[in-house]
C-alpha cells in the first residue's frame, strides 16, 4: 500500500523553514555558536518566524522549548499538506523530552523547596504530543515516543504502520529536541565524545565523516512530515520505505564496530539491497567510532557504490529530531535534483537523484533506515 509525503516542515540552526535551510546547505555557511557557560560549540535556533496563532497559543499555555520548535515545524507541514480542518493522527519522537522545563522545575525545587502546580504534566515526554494535539484540535491519536537518537524515525515507523493497517488516513510524524542545557552538555562531555570549539568561526564545528571526525556537537531543532496512504497506482511525489533493526554491542551506545543493526535496517529498506540509493544521508554523529561503524555498515551492504553525505555540519546533532531533519533535506534534494555534499570533503554527487537513503541510530543499538524515492 505504502504512503506518500504531502507536506514537510523543519526548524534548525540552519534555518526556520525548509527553504531557508536549503539555502544554508547550498551556501555551506557555518551555523554554530559558543555556549555561554561551557564555551563548547552548539547549534541553537537563533530566531523563530512570526506566527500569530502559535504565539497566542503559547501565551496561554506553558510550552517547553521542544514543544515550541515542534509547533513551528509541524504547522509548516500541515499547511503544505492542506490539512486545515481535517482529522489526522500525531506521532512525535523526542530523546530527552521537555528538558528545559524539567531542569527549571528541579532548580526551583532545590532553591525554594517548591515547584509550579503543573510541573508534573508539563515535564512528561507525552506533553509534547499533547501540545500538538491541543494546538491542531485533533481528537484522534496523539503519542510521543522516546528511542534515543532515532526517536523521530520511530515516530515515522509507527505512523507508516498506522497508515498501512488502515487505522488512519493521515498522520503527522516527526521529531523535536531542545536540550542545549549545561547539564546535557556535561553528560556528553562525560562520555568524552564532544568536539572542541574550532579555532575560528569560519570553520564548521560539527564535521561528520571527516578524517578524522572531531566529535559530536549538539544542536536543537524539529522536523515533521505529513503522510497520507498512497493509492495503489499513485504517481508523482515522494514515497517512503522503512527498515529497522536492533543489535547489542559492548560499546556505550550498544552499536557494534560493524554496525550490524544498521546493516539489517538498510538491507530491509532497500528490498534486500536490490534498490540501490543514489545518495545516503548518514546518521554520522561526528564521533570516530560512530562514524566508522556506519561507514563499515554501508560498505558491507552497498560496497563503494553509494556516496555518503551528512547535514549535521549545518544543524548539529539534534538527537531525536536528526532523522526527520535529514529526511526533509533528502526530500528537498529529490525535488530539486541536487545533492548536498560536505563542505570539508570531496564527494562525488550523482547528477540525477531517484532515491536517497537516510539513517538514524541510537543508544541501545537501535537503527532505522528510510528510503525516500520519487514516484514514477
Amino acid at each position: 500500500m505504502g504512503c506518500v509525503v504531502v507536506g514537510k516542515g523543519a526548524v534548525s540552526a540552519a534555518g526556520v523553514d525548509p527553504e531557508e535551510q536549503w539555502q544554508t546547505y547550498f551556501d555551506q555557511r557555518p551555523c554554530w555558536k559558543e555556549a555561554p557557560d561551557s564555551r563548547l560549540p552548539i547549534y541553537p535556533v537563533i530566531r523563530l518566524p512570526q506566527h500569530a496563532a502559535i504565539e497566542a497559543f503559547t501565551n496561554r499555555r506553558r510550552t517547553d522549548r521542544a514543544g515550541l520548535l515542534a509547533l513551528h515545524a509541524a504547522s509548516q507541514a500541515v499547511s503544505e499538506a492542506g490539512w486545515a480542518g481535517m482529522a489526522f493522527a500525531i506521532l512525535v519522537g523526542c530523546s530527552r523530552g521537555p528538558t528545559a522545563s524539567w531542569e527549571d522545575s528541579y532548580d526551583a525545587f532545590l532553591a525554594n523547596d517548591t515547584i509550579p502546580a503543573r510541573t508534573s504534566p508539563t515535564t512528561t515526554l507525552g506533553s509534547i504530543g499533547f501540545t500538538l494535539a491541543e494546538y491542531f484540535g485533533t481528537r484522534t491519536l496523539a503519542d510521543s515516543l522516546s528511542v534515543t537518537c532515532s526517536s523521530g524515525f520511530h515516530a515515522l515507523l509507527h505512523g507508516v504502520a498506522l497508515l498501512e493497517s488502515g487505522m488512519v488516513d493521515r498522520v503527522l510524524v516527526g521529531g523535536t529536541e531542545a536540550a542545549l542545557t549545561s547539564f546535557t552538555l556535561a553528560q556528553l562531555r562525560a562520555l568524552r565524545i564532544y568536539a572542541p570549539t574550532p579555532g575560528t568561526a569560519a570553520k564548521h564545528a560539527s564535521r561528520p565523516l571527516a578524517t578524522p571526525p572531531p566529535g559530536m556537537v549538539l544542536g536543537e531543532g524539529a522536523a515533521f512530515l505529513a503522510l497520507e496512504r498512497a493509492a495503489p497506482r499513485a504517481t508523482g511525489g515522494v514515497n517512503l520505505r522503512i527498515g529497522f533493526s536492533q543489535e547489542s554491542g559492548v560499546s556505550s551506545t550498544g552499536i557494534t564496530d560493524q554496525g550490524l543493526g544498521l546493516q539489517r535496517a538498510m538491507y530491509h529498506a532497500t528490498q534486500e539491497g536490490s534498490l540501490l540509493p543514489d545518495l545516503l544521508v548518514a546518521h554520522a554523529p561526528g564521533t570516530p567510532r560512530g562514524d566508522a561503524a556506519e561507514v563499515a555498515a554501508v560498505r558491507a551492504v552497498f560496497g563503494t557504490a553509494v556516496p555518503m553525505t551528512s547535514l549535521k555540519w549545518a544543524t548539529g546533532h539534534t538527537f531525536g529530531a536528526s532523522g526527520p531533519l535529514g529526511l526533509v533535506g533528502a526530500i528537498q534534494m529529490l525535488e530539486r535534483q541536487q545533492g548536498i555534499g560536505l563542505p570539508y570533503a570531496d564527494i562525488s554527487l550523482p547528477k540525477r537523484l531517484h532515491s536517497v537513503l537516510v539513517n538514524a541510530t541510537g543508544f541501545g543499538g537501535n537503527a532505522v533506515s528510510v528510503l525516500a524515492a520519487l514516484n514514477p
